[in-house]
């Protein structure tokens, strides 16, 4: 029976019904099978939700809707141009290293792909290069935003997984820097067939002034994770400070920000984190329904049975997690294998930070792989550009990205170093 809750799920995921349905669609035929009361299924979805934790999605997301609100996005571009537009393909480094800061503040890669792409697109095709590079470019630097801290993602990946959500933050430090890395060596290297003419360069006192300019934004990771570490504030406090840092910005510091932008942050706020929340709950009665038919205690006997070690595992995993990722949103591939995959991976000796960052970093492999990938969609109608062309301009970075997924997967001080480093070393 447990096996036909979850072929169910994936048949309805499959189908394009929407995550939130599918999961209650599932859970309420599990809970008539079994014979429990309906009740439970208002109670489960109650307590889905009611997490002091949960507390800092919402709030993450309206800081990175009122920094896109307040005009940041501008000061941050002219950052990175002061940096390192004379490069070589300038505008598309500017693209990525822009990405970088922004994501310092939204963590979440649409809203950089939407936000800052809107920005980014524009002037690089304005400045010669073909639309669907730009896009390309685009997508994949806005999926650094999901792994540098602040990340709602590692937010609901702590939640489901039960760890700290300081060490899913600084997780991500070192693999978001090595994607940095990488896509600045693969435009690099593409500029050599590009025609493009390149910033020239800033002088000290242009940098100098960029940099005071975009410093509200500059800032705000560190201050993050300064807070957290010294103990100030926890995860959920630190997102709200960040919020009401953004409100007290738009107001005042950046005075050209209307009330009619405002109100629209807050809005999208709204809107994304109903659908958000809507997700979590309808995944605990789910994961309600998994715990009651023991399926996670069954996975884990199996994997532990057979015997293999946790390398090969997580190599495996990650090969499902690919596939999944293609045909599956995030928060799809995030419901429906963390409450059954941790478990197991955990009792055979993987850490649970280590394997939640490899997930989130296939899950940004997702959002550039069709047919499901909504970063391409986004930028793609931001550019005007054939989605199938898109998909041909994007391809280098995501063989980057695999390069990158798989030296995570083989040294996981990749990601546990900075977390050990700052917390300790986490007890099993």
């Amino acid at each position: 029976m447990s096996g036909l809750y979850v072929a169910t799920l994936l048949g309805l995921l499959f189908a394009g019904i929407p995550v939130a349905a599918s999961l209650l669609v599932v859970s309420i035929l599990g809970v008539l099978v079994a014979g429990v009361p309906l009740s439970i299924i208002g109670q489960r979805l109650a307590f889905g939700v009611d997490s002091f934790t949960l507390i800092a999605v919402p709030m993450f997301l309206l800081m990175g809707n009122l920094m896109n609100a307040s005009g940041i996005t501008q000061r941050i571009f002219d950052f990175a141009v002061a940096l390192v537009g004379h490069w070589r393909a300038g505008l598309a480094q500017v693209n990525i290293l822009g990405s970088m800061v922004f994501s310092g503040m939204s963590g979440s890669a649409l809203a950089d792909a939407a936000g800052l792409g809107t920005v980014e697109i524009r002037a690089m095709t304005l400045k010669g290069y073909k639309p669907a590079f730009a896009a390309a470019v685009t997508a994949a630097s806005a999926t650094v935003g999901p792994v540098i801290p602040p990340s709602t993602i590692a937010v609901l990946y702590a939640f489901i997984a039960d760890v700290s959500v300081g060490r899913m933050f600084l997780a991500g430090v070192i693999p978001g820097i090595m994607m940095v890395a990488v896509q600045m060596v693969i435009v690099h290297r593409a500029g050599r067939r590009l025609d493009v003419a390149t910033f020239p360069r800033a002088s000290m006192a242009e940098r100098t002034h960029a940099t005071w300019r975009a410093m509200p934004a500059l800032v705000v990771p560190f201050a993050m994770i300064g807070g957290m570490r010294s103990g100030i504030f926890t995860a959920t406090e630190v997102a709200s400070v960040g919020a009401l840092y953004a409100l007290v910005l738009a107001a005042i510091y950046h005075a050209e920000t209307s009330r009619r932008d405002v109100v629209a942050a807050f809005r999208d706020t709204a809107l994304t984190t109903g659908g958000i929340m809507l997700i979590v709950a309808a995944a605990n009665v789910f994961a309600w329904l998994l715990a009651r038919e023991r399926i996670p205690q069954e996975v884990a006997e199996f994997v532990i049975q057979l015997g293999l070690p946790p390398l090969v595992l997580l190599l495996l995993v990650n090969v499902m997690l690919l596939l999944l990722g293609m045909i599956l949103d995030s928060a799809g591939i995030l419901i429906l294998v963390t409450p059954v995959v941790v478990p197991a991976l955990v009792a055979v000796g993987v850490d649970p930070v280590h394997f939640g960052m490899v997930m989130i970093v296939n899950m940004m492999i997702g959002l550039l792989t069709p047919p499901v990938g909504m970063a391409l969609f986004i930028v793609s109608n931001i550019s005007g550009a054939p989605i199938a062309d898109v998909v041909r301009e994007v391809f280098p970075f995501i063989l980057g990205f695999l390069v990158i997924l798989a030296l995570i997967t083989l040294f996981p001080q990749l990601v546990l170093w900075l977390p050990d480093l700052v917390y300790g070393v986490a007890t099993p």
